[in-house]
């Protein structure tokens, strides 16, 4: 009965990440399709829309407009734009927590957690965090320092201010450390070797 329930931890370990990844580029497909069928056939003459012309055009939607928010006046617009937004109450709370997160995880946001440490909590216990600013206003003569420390698993931490020498450097790269931190460290090479007992 032990080797059956084993053997389907590690066939659910093999396919779960795979059905997620593809359940979740299903759901953006499905959607980009059903949100442009609509107009696109509107514009287009009869019969000339054909099932994928959204999803397609969805993609094209984005790129242009990550070439248009490069453009400077279109820049500023966006600026202006995200500056109407932050005044609104709700939306405010809603728009800034999404653009901070998704800021976060693109190469631009991990280049401004300027690097990894080893954060002592109390005695044996350590987290990986990342200094995010190492210049606190309100801790001037304490050499405070702000570090991020990620949650496994969801999108979340906390904001630690902490004594500089409670944070060991560590020699490596952000994208290892942060990767590492989100997936509880549990590394393919043990998923492999479990599934190969």
């Amino acid at each position: 009965m032990k080797s059956l329930s084993q053997t389907f931890t590690r066939g659910l370990l093999f396919s779960l990440p795979i059905a997620i990844t593809f359940g979740a580029l299903y759901w953006f497909f499905n959607w980009s399709e059903s949100l442009l069928r609509v107009p696109l056939e509107y514009l287009l003459p009869v019969g000339w829309y054909l099932p994928g012309m959204g999803l397609v055009s969805g993609l094209i939607i984005i790129f242009v407009l990550g070439l248009l928010v490069q453009a400077y006046l279109l820049s500023q617009l966006f600026t202006l734009l995200e500056g109407l937004l932050e005044r609104i109450p709700l939306v405010k709370t809603l728009y800034g927590s999404a653009r901070d997160i998704m800021r976060l995880f693109s190469s631009s946001g991990q280049d401004e957690l300027k690097k990894v440490v080893l954060v002592t909590l109390h005695e044996d216990i350590r987290m990986i965090g990342f200094v995010t600013n190492e210049t606190i206003p309100f801790a001037q003569g304490d050499d405070i320092i702000a570090v991020y420390v990620p949650l496994s698993y969801q999108v979340g931490g906390h904001l630690l201010y902490l004594p500089r020498s409670r944070c060991e450097a560590l020699d490596m790269p952000v994208q290892q450390a942060m990767q590492q931190v989100l997936t509880a460290h549990i590394s393919q090479a043990r998923v492999r070797k479990e599934t190969l007992r």
